[in-house]
């Protein structure tokens, strides 16, 4: 596994070798890649190895994400671990000939997680106080407040998460996977359930979270499409795109996917000139390589307004638009919000979804029931479902 080997070798070298020692740091906001390798005096043509695809991974380091760097005493960078999202991370490192850098997976442990909590103050500052996971306390709110009007929500009403959680080094990263969530406010449980299709729905089966993005093009022809994270079989190495690539003419016009505030519009390293759009909901697009900008950052568009125009900035091989969605600074599949869905489950559909609610419902009742604590990681070696309470739910179907 080559983050245990990489982790290693930070060890080996900061006890032993050069008396260095590791540094757990926080990505500056609005550093691009470029920066970072100026202030460790490391040349720029270190990037000239990597392709197109490595380089746009390059412009996605999130701001305020936590990174690890490996320092000599003399102040010389000697290695760097900074992640590119959830999945992969850039290995910046020092030989005799000068710094390389390679794209490589992010190993991280997944864990089933189950929450029980009475409330004290509201459902997410309690999640935020006793899960300790901002991320968790977010989704929550998310969903239920399709179904629930929190303002009604009382003193010792309770909730419960089922949640899958990826841990890196005893901390959480990415957002976490909510298979069910209920609140039960006023004697009434308030159910929310994911179904293998990735949307959410009631008891049911009628989606809660509508699907509003429109494309981004008037005229489709996708030439390259999102994959977080595969070993290429040809190249032997590591590669990810994090969004959907439309061939299209340069000059095409480019239209918000949907309506939102303009919060960046400019240069982006190897994405070139790029708008990015917030949305409700936490979700952020962005459309790179563009040849003109229209929209101003602060400004807030509609649905289908045109944005900008087609171009080929950046590190581009021809007229394109890369077209990216986040949600939390996490990338996602853009074309999973763009193929609405106003209506709810039927058919063979529908029972495969109520066998999964059957599931789901009997495991928070037995959360209850048994008044099973909600767990909390604080270390590396604490995790939030123990070995026997894994088997406990695994023997209920998980």
């Amino acid at each position: 596994m080559i983050l245990p080997r990489v982790l290693l070798l930070l060890l080996v070298f900061s006890t032993i070798t050069f008396a260095a020692k590791v540094n757990r740091t926080v990505w500056k906001k609005g550093m691009s890649f470029e920066q970072y390798l100026a202030k460790h005096k490391v040349p720029k043509t270190t990037l000239d190895s990597l392709d197109k695809d490595d380089t746009l991974l390059l412009s996605d380091v999130e701001n305020t994400r936590s990174y690890y760097e490996l320092v000599a005493s003399t102040g010389t960078l000697l290695q760097a671990l900074i992640p590119l999202g959830e999945e992969l991370q850039a290995h910046l490192f020092k030989t005799s000939s000068g710094y390389k850098v390679e794209i490589i997976p992010i190993e991280y442990q997944k864990d089933t997680h189950v929450a029980l909590l009475s409330i004290e103050n509201s459902p997410y500052a309690d999640i935020v106080k006793k899960i300790k996971n901002r991320r968790l306390a977010s989704e929550f709110t998310r969903l239920l407040k399709h179904s629930v009007n929190f303002k009604t929500v009382q003193k010792n009403d309770k909730l419960a998460i089922v949640y899958t959680q990826k841990m890196r080094l005893g901390q959480p990263i990415g957002v976490p996977n909510i298979k069910a969530a209920m609140l039960e406010s006023r004697g009434k449980k308030n159910f929310v359930f994911k179904h293998t299709d990735h949307n959410y729905y009631n008891e049911e089966g009628k989606v809660l979270v509508q699907k509003y993005m429109r494309m981004p093009l008037h005229s489709i022809r996708i030439t390259s499409p999102f994959t977080s994270r595969r070993f290429h079989p040809v190249l032997k190495r590591w590669k990810a795109h994090n969004g959907t690539d439309f061939g299209a003419r340069r000059g095409t016009p480019i239209l918000a996917a949907a309506k939102g505030k303009v919060i960046f519009s400019g240069w982006k390293g190897g994405y070139g000139k790029v708008i990015k759009i917030k949305h409700k909901d936490g979700y952020v697009t962005l459309y790179a390589h563009q040849s003109r900008l229209k929209a101003k950052q602060g400004q807030h568009v509609s649905a289908g307004q045109v944005i900008g125009y087609v171009g080929s900035t950046g590190r581009s091989t021809g007229a394109h638009l890369h077209f990216g969605l986040y949600k939390n600074g996490r990338a996602i599949n853009p074309m999973r919000l763009v193929k609405f869905s106003t209506g709810g489950l039927s058919g063979k559909a529908k029972k495969a979804f109520l066998d999964r609610k059957r599931k789901y419902t009997q495991i928070i009742d037995d959360v209850f029931e048994k008044n099973i604590p909600s767990q909390v990681w604080n270390t590396v070696n604490e995790i939030g479902v123990s070995p026997k309470m894994k088997n406990y739910y695994k023997n209920r179907g998980w």
